[in-house]
């Protein structure tokens, strides 16, 4: 009996090892491919359509071919310089300028004219504003804060101090458990 199941374990295990189903052999990937060499071009998730005018939100950098890596930009647009999209990935845009030169800008620096901003009327500016911009209203009985702090200036002593006893000092802080200083015996 014992003889029967050493001859038939061996073989129950090629029969299950035996290509039963069919081979898969279509499909568009190829494991000899260079990395990223099969990758195709995302949808733009900003929404910058071939064929598009669009202006530049800020200074801008401008590369005659797309950048990867250290590329180093021919040149800064302007604030605001008007380009027309050619192509967008998503990262970078290829766009022909006014001038008719045509490179590549990152598309997060990109906006789309026709598009206004929606301002929270409850918004606070802390930050000089934009070059074009509308100026934030300011309460003229608000006070200010002057802008530069003069060194110079008499030092201004409150004349409600208040006395704050000083701390006492409690010693040295434990340390944390599994970091104790050897027991010397």
């Amino acid at each position: 009996m014992n003889r029967y199941f050493l001859t038939l374990a061996p073989l129950a295990f090629v029969m299950a090892s035996c290509e039963t189903s069919t081979v898969v052999s279509g499909g568009s990937f190829d494991p000899l491919a260079t990395p990223g060499s099969t990758r195709t071009p995302t949808a733009s998730a900003r929404g910058l359509k071939p064929g598009s005018f669009v202006q530049a939100s800020m200074e801008t950098a401008f590369f005659k071919g797309r950048p990867s890596g250290s590329s180093t930009a021919e040149k800064m647009l302007p604030a605001n310089t008007e380009m027309k999209v050619i192509n967008d990935d998503g990262s970078y845009a290829k766009v022909e300028l006014t001038s008719g030169e045509v490179g590549f800008v990152p598309s997060v620096l990109i906006g789309n004219q026709g598009a206004q901003s929606q301002v929270s009327p409850n918004a606070i500016q802390v930050y000089p504003a934009a070059p074009g911009s509308i100026p934030p209203v300011v309460d003229p009985g608000a006070p200010t804060i002057a802008p530069v702090i003069d060194p110079d200036a008499p030092m201004v002593v409150p004349e409600n101090v208040p006395d704050v006893p000083p701390v006492p000092d409690a010693g040295p802080a434990p340390l944390p458990p599994g970091n104790e200083a050897p027991v010397e015996r």
